[in-house]
């Protein structure tokens, strides 16, 4: 039997010759591979890597791919997969590029680092550089002669004169729609102005409605006053065609000496008009012959207006 010291031995001796086959074991270590080494010019090709590892061994820092590197395009690069295989985990990715010039070009080697958990020294591996060949399609090498097409005679046709009928078309519909608009325009007139009774006898019509208020209330003196210049307002406002209920007795007399109204029968206007905003809204409360005094002027002013030789209104 061997003695115990000569087992020892052995033992160690053993242990030293597997010693570097296990460190191997624990590295790393990256593959790559592509799908083609020959491409045409803009074909694309797949780089893919693959990195194995003990797994919680390392912190791997993956290789950094830039868009664009000597002689190569950077088309798209996939999601970096993860998975486990025994007790190792694997890292891939593939990567894909083109070249657009011509020539036997090398892939680029592409650094994956990886550092171990025990704070060992950090393991810097490569990726392959791997040899592509980029051309251009094979030119035709069978010579063949192939027939010439004959020339083919274009008839040019002139679309000026199509031009002109149309625009001439257009233009005549223009001007129908214009003319008909105008001509609706003037049949129709704007019917808030239009009333069974002529502007003359609507306003006196109104304004002897009013005689039925009692001016001896305060409420339907104001009232009075009111009436009687909505009803002068609305008559200037028939003739004129627009209208000047919302002016201003201020503008409502401008309106009357741009018209060409003798200065006599502005006055009378303004006094009878002036009268009704002081009891609008100065509270003021005339006496009833004060007030029938206004109406009388009111009514002079609209006959004057309505006479034979009217002012411009």
């Amino acid at each position: 039997m061997m003695s115990r010291h000569r087992i020892k031995y052995w033992k160690i001796t053993l242990g030293l010759f597997l010693l570097p086959f296990a460190a191997v074991a624990q590295r790393p270590t990256v593959q790559t591979s592509i799908d083609k080494n020959d491409i045409l010019i803009g074909e694309q090709i797949q780089y893919k890597v693959k990195a194995s590892f003990p797994t919680g061994a390392f912190n791997v820092h993956w290789l950094n791919m830039p868009d664009s590197v000597a002689h190569f395009e950077l088309v798209e690069k996939s999601k970096l997969d993860t998975s486990a295989e025994d007790d190792k985990t694997v890292l891939q990715q593939t990567i894909t590029l083109t070249s657009f010039d011509s020539g036997r070009w090398n892939t680029p080697a592409l650094l994956i680092n990886f550092a171990p958990v025990n704070k060992d020294s950090t393991i810097n591996l490569f990726t392959d550089s791997i040899p592509i060949n980029v051309g251009y399609a094979p030119a035709d090498s069978t010579n063949e002669l192939r027939d010439i097409k004959p020339i083919l005679e274009v008839t040019v046709q002139n679309y000026l004169w199509y031009y002109i009928a149309g625009g001439i078309l257009l233009l005549l519909i223009a001007a129908f729609f214009v003319f008909r608009y105008f001509k609706n325009r003037k049949k129709d007139p704007d019917p808030q102005f239009n009333s069974r009774l002529s502007p003359y006898d609507e306003a006196m019509q109104a304004l002897d409605k009013l005689k039925t208020l009692n001016l001896q209330n305060p409420g339907e003196t104001r009232q009075y006053h009111s009436g009687m210049a909505n009803a002068f307002k609305w008559y200037i406002s028939r003739k004129k065609r627009v209208s000047i209920l919302n002016k201003t007795t201020g503008d409502v007399l401008v309106l009357l000496a741009d018209s060409n109204l003798p200065k006599d029968i502005i006055s009378t206007a303004a006094t009878a008009l002036r009268c009704g905003d002081a009891v609008k809204f100065a509270k003021y409360i005339p006496s009833v012959a004060e007030s029938e005094d206004c109406m009388a002027k009111i009514k002079e002013l609209i006959n004057y207006i309505h006479s034979p030789k009217p002012p411009n209104l």
